[in-house]
């Protein structure tokens, strides 16, 4: 059952400030029935002037070294699950600074069906790649003693598949991201901290890239719903958004009537009003007039 003081909220980044902003004001303003519950933890391994801390999370961890696009994210997700490890809070959400739930129903939605589901952890599923999509996750905490660290190793079933070498070969960081890493973790995590390496009888095409996932991923894996391949870019079961177009963003948080905060409100264009003081009070309680 959904309890939000059983929440462990980790949001990660090192750039898109502007969106961590936005982000953090959705959930703790914005999510009027249970948004000041919420245990979050926020990660930044980006220029230590653009982030400042102390704006509604928790906890903020700095990390003064980015190792790039691949090991930053790395990095962030291991201090970052490692944090929650250590904590009592028995879920964990872990999304990037750009994804949004933009209405409490929709995070609610989306972690009652993790938690109802009884597995290990959830994630959206790469409908062409065939993995875990690592821009939103949730975990059970106990999960995380066998997952973490998360390690910088790709599964040989994916890295000989010609299909996939084919894809990779095209992009920047090849099959040194986080996506392959993860899928690499999880497969030792539920395996007992042994990788175990499918029988590859055919592992050229697309569907052999599918029918080569571990079973055992599969048995441990809540599927989150995720719209609109190949991006995913708005999900409206949980209206959730990973999405870098100002003009949609704004047109989704004034549809949903996320309004709360000064950023979004400043975001959306809303004059702010501010109530002028006339009097200050003093140490004894009484008033002085100014």
């Amino acid at each position: 059952m959904f309890n939000p003081i059983d929440i462990h909220i980790i949001l990660i980044g090192c750039q898109r400030t502007q969106d961590y902003r936005l982000n953090l004001e959705l959930l703790r303003y914005n999510y009027t029935d249970y948004g000041p519950m919420l245990w979050i933890t926020t990660v930044f391994n980006g220029d230590q002037n653009k982030c400042a801390s102390g704006a509604g999370e928790n906890t903020f961890i700095y990390l003064p070294e980015n190792r790039g696009y691949g090991y930053g994210a790395l990095d962030s997700f291991n201090e970052g699950l490692d944090f929650a490890r250590s904590g009592y809070r028995p879920y964990v959400a872990i999304f990037n600074f750009d994804v949004w739930f933009l209405t409490q129903n929709g995070f609610k939605t989306a972690m009652s069906e993790f938690i109802d589901s009884g597995k290990d952890f959830a994630a959206g599923y790469h409908q062409t790649h065939h993995w875990a999509m690592t821009d939103c996750m949730f975990f059970r905490r106990e999960f995380l003693e066998k997952l973490l660290p998360i390690q910088d190793r790709v599964l040989m079933s994916r890295k000989d598949n010609k299909w996939l070498k084919n894809e990779m070969s095209g992009t920047e960081l090849g099959f040194e991201n986080m996506e392959e890493w993860t899928m690499y973790s999880l497969n030792r995590a539920v395996s007992d901290g042994q990788v175990r390496e499918i029988d590859q009888q055919k592992n050229k095409t697309n569907d052999d890239l599918m029918n080569n996932i571990d079973p055992n991923i599969l048995r441990n894996w809540f599927q989150l719903e995720r719209d609109g391949h190949p991006r995913y870019r708005l999900t409206k079961k949980y209206d959730l958004i990973h999405e870098h177009d100002d003009d949609i963003k704004r047109q989704l948080l004034q549809h949903h009537g996320a309004k709360r905060g000064h950023n979004i409100c400043k975001y959306l264009g809303i004059k702010i009003e501010h109530n002028v003081l006339n009097d200050v009070r003093q140490a004894d309680g009484s008033t002085m007039a100014i």
